[in-house]
């Protein structure tokens, strides 16, 4: 990997002193889509509500007051178009517009209004800037379970009998992203929207090699926010690894998941504990192949916590579970899989196939 040591000395630290602008949170995330109506039933059996349809697109929310957080619109296969990150201000926005990578600021002729700034970031990764989309007035939720624990009993002499439907998604958590460039992409996201690394996963022991996957989280000082709101993984092509939503405890990862597989969809891996991050987690694939995660009692942190390191292995994503299937992390093999691999590895300085075989076999470690 070409790099210089100015590049080198973020990297180790994991943070920029001086920003351009500090996003606030993972707004909305959107994707293409072969079948709008199939890909909103998906979410729909997944947890998420309709907030919002026009010609173009269908717009999804949680149960917290974002607009939506997920956008649907036509495309000629499951894939993510862009990623939605809110600023605090409209100064944010002009600082991101005057960036050779950065549109002008414009109005979101769409539901839910508001600005943003498009933005090209290394490696095709689509992003947006956004500010001033409106707010929705929170649904309904369950109360969370009291539990019985010998000692401790809060729940004497009543039990618990949940409904049988899709889990109660409070809100976006994080998306998982994929790139032939993630040294570039990770000090782009700590340089222009001041982003933190909370931990760094090596191919290597040697803590200063390339980072293979990466984890932010966004600045809010000394206010407590998710371990990570996007990882960033190196791969051959750019895209979506996964994307995930969080719900109040693991009964709701239990009945989304009994919801799920009544409707015959494909699970992709859990459920189990996440070592970096600390989530409890199950992952389910769209009709379209989008893997989409459940997860609940994620770690948080506030800016003071250090970037951690830890090795790359197959033993190293989960404390606890079934180790990740193989199409968990690798795609079916096709040809254009292959065509899209090749192409990836031309165009980055940061992937090779070696590297990419080293990092598949670091799976079954």
């Amino acid at each position: 990997m070409k790099t210089t040591p100015i590049d080198l000395a973020d990297l180790q630290r994991g943070r920029v002193g001086e920003p351009l602008v500090r996003a606030t949170a993972l707004h909305s995330l959107t994707f293409e889509t072969r079948d709008l109506d199939a890909a909103a039933r998906f979410f729909g059996d997944f947890g998420l509500s309709p907030s919002a349809r026009t010609d173009a697109a269908i717009y999804l929310r949680a149960v917290g007051g974002a607009h939506h957080v997920v956008k649907l619109v036509r495309g000629t296969r499951g894939r993510l178009s862009s990623v939605a990150m809110r600023v605090d201000s409209e100064l944010d926005l002009r600082k991101l517009a005057s960036l050779a990578e950065g549109s002008p600021i414009e109005p979101i002729v769409e539901p839910g209004g508001g600005h943003r700034v498009r933005l090209a970031a290394p490696g095709g990764v689509a992003f947006e800037a956004v500010l001033g989309i409106a707010e929705l007035a929170p649904l309904a939720t369950r109360q969370p379970t009291p539990a019985n624990v010998t000692g401790a009993v809060h729940r004497a002499g009543r039990t618990v009998r949940l409904p049988p439907t899709p889990s109660e998604i409070l809100r976006l958590g994080h998306a998982a992203l994929e790139t032939s460039k993630p040294t570039a992409l990770v000090l782009w996201l700590m340089r222009t929207l001041g982003m933190i690394v909370s931990d760094y996963q090596h191919l290597d022991d040697d803590a200063a090699s390339p980072p293979i996957v990466s984890f932010l989280r966004c600045d809010h000082g000394e206010t407590l926010t998710d371990h990570h709101t996007l990882a960033v993984a190196l791969g051959p092509h750019t895209g979506l690894a996964h994307v995930a939503f969080e719900v109040r405890d693991v009964d709701e990862i239990g009945r989304g998941a009994a919801f799920l597989r009544a409707r015959a969809y494909r699970h992709a891996w859990g459920i189990g504990r996440h070592i970096l991050g600390s989530q409890i987690f199950d992952y389910w694939r769209s009709p379209d192949g989008i893997v989409a995660e459940h997860y609940c009692d994620g770690d948080v942190f506030d800016a003071a916590a250090p970037t951690g390191r830890l090795p790359f292995r197959g033993s190293n994503l989960a404390q606890w579970g079934e180790r990740p299937p193989l199409d968990f992390a690798l795609p079916p093999f096709s040809a254009a899989v292959v065509a899209g691999a090749l192409r990836g590895i031309a165009t980055s300085d940061e992937v090779s196939i070696a590297l990419l075989a080293k990092a598949a076999s670091a799976l079954s470690d």
